[in-house]
This record gives structure tokens, sequence and C-alpha cells, in this order.
């Protein structure tokens, strides 16, 4: 029975290092969280993560409807007509037949504390070109003689949604002629952003647009494909964009330098027409155009690969089986070499391993995750080998010791790089580790490490069997 209370003693122990290492990962929470609110803290203090949507060209006019309705006596019959009017504001949104935008990124990660974010400054040209209507496309006929329609058309003028427009360094641009934009769209479902006056004399005709826009955010940057035929080109520093959006680049090249990428899309896979009419006043309860298309756009992510907390994150996963291979380890080494183990040696053991996930943890908030990584296991295998050598009453038990321990360091590290392989390196391992256990215990008698007190029958050798010859001189030699 002494080996069941020994395991059962180590199962407890294991049980109490699980609560620990909860308490670990929520610090681990505790600090994602800091870095989240830090980031959204570095955009208040300089922009966030911009959306443009647009241009789009729009026309503003006021329907007035008038209908002759009748007044009857209370008998019912027609004693006199009146014309009663009613108005309504609407606006005809029309999208560009044709879009290009071109941009260029210059990425710098803005630190606070122990913490940053990529943050950019973007110089982007948006062209392109409009086709306007007569304005007598404008005036609705009437549904019937009993009704008269009368439209007054207001000035025009070029709506662009951004996101946040404290990132607008600059903007200029023309459609014709020099344009000056002002604050707010114009376009209440379109959100915040910018809006420009145009000159119109009410004939159709081809309006080319250029505008140059220095726009400021952070982490993400991504654009509406507005145009019939849209045309999209990013370029910048950073070495890891993360393409976003609907649409995947038509070309991408990244390296160490940094990124380009080229989207190409048509109003066949935008829905770029509808998108545009769907933002037209009259269908402003449908609750799918609260920002004209905004469900089509394409972009990039500015993203760290090397994110600290998530590579704890996933460390921290494997807590639970480490601590039951090092225990085990423990464990064998006690019952093959007949060592007494004493449960408070087991709790250090496991107090131990749990501080290394801290360690890593806390070292990767000022290092590099691989440097945190190396310095925390290091330290863990000094430690136990030190303290196992004594342990277990022999230094060379302790060095072997170390070095599982870290051998096993390095397959963990080894995962965690390897993030595609990780099922298969962990499952081999463990293949690997039991096979080793199976093999080291074959010839372990259980029975009595446990207490058993009914012996384990001995081996029978077989004897020879006496010749007859033999058997006659056994008695004459005893004479």
């Amino acid at each position: 029975m002494k080996l069941v209370w020994k395991i059962l003693t180590c199962l407890a122990l294991i049980v109490g290092l699980l609560v620990i290492m909860g308490a670990v990962r929520s610090l681990l929470n505790e600090r994602q969280q800091r870095a989240a609110e830090v980031r959204q803290e570095i955009a208040q203090f300089s922009a966030g993560e911009q959306i443009i949507n647009g241009p789009f060209l729009v026309i503003p006019y006021t329907e007035t409807v008038a209908t002759l309705k009748d007044i009857t006596d209370s008998k019912g019959a027609v004693t006199a007509t009146r014309w009663e009017e009613s108005s309504n504001d609407m606006q005809l949104i029309i999208a560009p037949e044709r879009f290009a935008a071109d941009g260029k990124l210059s990425v710098e990660a803005l630190r606070r504390g122990i913490f940053e974010a990529p943050v950019y400054d973007s110089a982007l040209q948006l062209s392109g070109s409009f086709t306007l209507p007569d304005r007598s496309t404008l005036q609705r006929a009437p549904a019937s003689n009993r009704e008269r329609v009368s439209t007054r058309v207001g000035q025009p003028f070029i709506a662009m949604g951004i996101s946040d427009v404290r990132g607008i360094r600059q903007l200029k641009g023309s459609a014709g002629s020099d344009i000056t934009f002002e604050p707010g769209s114009g376009i209440d479902r379109l959100g915040s952003g910018v809006h420009a006056p145009l000159d119109w004399n009410g004939a159709a005709q081809e309006l080319a647009f250029e505008l140059k826009l220095q726009l400021a955010g952070t982490s993400q940057l991504l654009l509406q494909p507005v145009g019939k035929e849209s045309s999209v080109q990013l370029a910048g520093n950073w070495p890891h964009p993360s393409f976003s959006g609907s649409y995947a680049p038509v070309s991408r090249q990244v390296n160490q330098q940094g990124f380009s990428a080229r989207w190409q899309t048509s109003e066949l896979a935008t829905g770029g027409a509808s998108a545009s009419k769907s933002c037209t006043a009259e269908n402003n309860e449908a609750a799918a155009v609260a920002h004209c298309g905004s469900e089509s756009q394409l972009g990039l992510r500015l993203i760290d690969p090397v994110d600290r907390y998530v590579l704890n994150e996933r460390t921290q996963k494997y807590a639970e089986l480490f601590i039951l291979l090092i225990f085990g380890a423990v464990f064998l080494m006690e019952v093959m070499k007949r060592l007494s183990v004493h449960p408070v040696q087991y709790a250090l053991v496991g107090l131990s391993l749990a501080m290394f996930f801290l360690l890593t943890l806390s070292l990767s908030e000022h290092l590099r995750f691989a440097y945190a990584y190396w310095i925390a296991a290091s330290a863990s295998v000094a430690l136990l080998g030190y303290y196992v050598s004594f342990m277990l009453a022999g230094w060379r038990r302790g060095s072997g010791f170390a070095a599982v321990l870290a051998t096993l360091y390095g397959l963990l590290y080894g995962i965690l790089q390897s993030e595609d392989m990780a099922l298969l390196m962990g499952s081999l391992t463990l293949f690997g580790l039991l096979a080793a256990v199976m093999i080291l215990t074959r010839k372990l008698d259980w029975s009595s490490l446990g207490g058993n007190d009914t012996p384990r029958p001995p081996r029978v050798r077989q004897q020879a069997s006496l010749t007859p010859a033999s058997a006659e001189a056994a008695p004459q030699s005893g004479n």
C-alpha cells in the first residue's frame, strides 16, 4: 500500500500545482488585457484603425408631391377638392465608374512603457471618374393626373467616409477644378468623414477626380473598392503584414524590408452599383446598408508575428503535461533505485517548474521571447539538477535528471516554433517517453513495491535427469 499512497500524494500535489498554474494563467490574461488597453490608448493619442469608404458623388434633391384630395360631405358626395403637398429630401449616390488607389505606408512601433503598437503615416492617391446624369433624370413622372411632382436639385458634392478623421494630415483634390473638403461626410449612414461641394451645370458628363490624402492610423488600413472597376496598390516598410478584408491580393511581395500588394476587383464581385444604390435615402430602413457597402473591404493589418503573450499562452498549455512528466521521472528514479523521496521534495520540484512559466512570462516583457525562454529554462535546469543530486543521493543522478529536463525544454521550444508540426512532434515525443519507461521498467517487480506479502513464485531451473549409472553411484558414494 505504500506505493499506492505515494501515487495518491503525487496526484494531490499535481492538483495543487494546477491551481498555481491557474494563477499564472490569470496573470497572463491580465497582462494581455493591459497590452490591449495600451494599444487603445496609443490609438486615442494618435489615430485609430482606419477604414476609407468612398469617394461617392452625391446629388441631393427635394421631391415635392402634390396630390389632389376629394372633400366629401356626410353622405359621401364630393363637394370640393384640394391639393395636399408632401416633400422628401433625397440623395442620389453615384459610385465611381473606375477607382484606383495607390498608397505608401511609413510604419513604426510606438512604445508606451513596455508595450508597443504599430502606427503608420500613409500617403494615398485616389483617382477615378464619375458619370453624372442629366438633371432632368431626377424628375419623376406623376403616377396619375391627380398628382403633380416637382424636383429641386441641390448642389452636388463628393463624400468620403474616414473612420477616424483625427488621422487626416492633409487632403487635397480636384474634380474638373480644385475642390475644398469640409468636415462631415454629408451622408448619415456613411459615418464620419469629409465632403467637398462641386460646381455642376446640370448636364450629363464624365467627371474625373484625383485626391491626395495623408492619413495616420494604428494597426490597420482598409479601403472600400467602390468602383465598377477598382484597383488598389499598397506598399510599406513593415515586414509582417496580414492581408485582410473580403478580397485577397492578386499579387503580393513580403520581405524583411517591407511589403507590396495589389488588388483588382469589379462590380461583379463587389456588387458596387447595388451597394451605392442602397445608400440612397429611400432605402434607409435597410440595416445591411448602414455603411454603404462596407461589408466588402480590402487592406491589411500590421501584426507582430512573435507576440510574446501568444507564445507564453502556447507554452503554458503544456504546463500540466510537463509537471506530470517530471513527477513521473522522479517517481521512476525513486522506485528503480530503491530510494525514498518525501512529498515535500516533490512539491519543491513542482514549484520550481511553475516558476519556469512565470519567469518566461516576466522576462519576455523585456527581452525577446527566445532569450526569455532559454534564460528561464537554464535557471530551472541548474536549480533542479543541483537539488535532485542531493534528493536522489548522487551527482550522476542529478546530472541525468538535468539532462532529461533540458531535453524536454528543448522539445517544448521546438514544438512552439513549429506550429504546423506541433501535434506530430508532441505525439512522437510522448510515444518515445512511453517506450523508454516500458523498456526501463520491464524487469521491475511492481508487486514487491506495493507491499504485497505474497511472494512472487521463484523461477525453477530445469535439472538434468540422472542416468541409471549415476543413480546407482549416488548411494555408493554415501557408503
